[in-house]
């Protein structure tokens, strides 16, 4: 499971309605994303831009 940390970053530029309206293989398309970001960067979240979320998001919707 992915930090809380990380969906609050999240959230500040995706709306909870967008989020709220993933299908299942789209939140693991988003998780398995998210993942590889805080693997590149070794585990820090605040090295995470908003730029590398948005391009997440994108791959996975």
């Amino acid at each position: 499971m992915l930090s809380h940390k990380l969906y609050e970053k999240l959230s500040n530029i995706i709306s909870q309605s967008a989020l709220n309206n993933l299908s299942d293989t789209q939140v693991e398309a988003l998780e398995e994303e998210l993942s590889k970001l805080v693997q590149e960067k070794n585990g820090d979240i605040d090295e995470i831009s908003y730029d590398d979320l948005l391009a997440a998001w994108e791959n996975a919707t």
